[in-house]
């Protein structure tokens, strides 16, 4: 819990642990405690992708079933400055362009009604079908000290979502950030060396 006092203090319900000065909720974490947080393993490394580009991580869940069968995940960013948000916004909407995504429909397709893009991984991996859906919230009731709170929430269609959903975000943000380290390219096989026949005589 990070308490946002002049002084720091202890109370009903939680003790004082540390104070420390760091770049993010998770540096924090890790600075004073040792160790990050639990995360949900199949989100952690989105999570640990934002953090790095300088975004503030506060809560987040790999997914869990909706009443209507589909499934939700979110992760909670703590937003400091107007351009932090819209620098996220953009990310998220380059990444989240429905309209240009691959469709292998003959003829028109009604987007509406039809099906989501079809998605898969750099190295060709496929992503379940139906796809996720991402959205960006702004969390007025979160507003502290001037300072908001975003939820960027990930829904699957009649499905759990996986891993590879979030490996594909993962992707797609390395990819715009410059953050993207080249596929490992296949090893050939190596042609038979030839070997020269040698003759051995005996001196009489």
């Amino acid at each position: 819990m990070v308490a946002f006092d002049v002084e720091p203090r202890s109370g009903e319900g939680f003790d004082f642990v540390g104070e420390v000065s760091a770049e993010g909720f998770l540096a924090a974490h890790l600075a004073v405690l040792g160790e990050l947080p639990p995360l949900d393993e199949a989100i952690k490394p989105l999570v640990l992708l934002l953090n790095e580009l300088g975004y503030w991580t506060e809560f987040s869940c790999s997914g869990h079933e909706e009443s209507d069968g589909g499934n939700r995940g979110y992760i909670l960013v703590y937003i400091e400055r107007p351009e932090t948000l819209l620098r996220l916004k953009r990310l998220l909407a380059d990444i989240w362009d429905e309209d240009d995504g691959p469709c292998d429909c003959e003829g028109d397709c009604d987007f509406i009604d039809g099906h989501p893009p079809l998605r898969s991984l750099r190295n060709g991996t496929p992503i379940p079908l139906p796809n996720m859906d991402v959205r960006l919230n702004l969390v007025v009731d979160g507003t502290l000290h001037g300072e908001w709170g975003v939820s960027i929430d990930f829904v699957g269609y009649e499905r759990p979502l996986t891993a590879l959903d979030y490996a594909w975000l993962v992707e797609q943000i390395e990819l715009r950030t410059g953050r993207a380290k080249p596929l490992p390219q296949p090893v050939l096989p190596q042609p038979l060396q030839r070997h020269k026949r040698l003759t051995i005589q005996r001196l009489l």
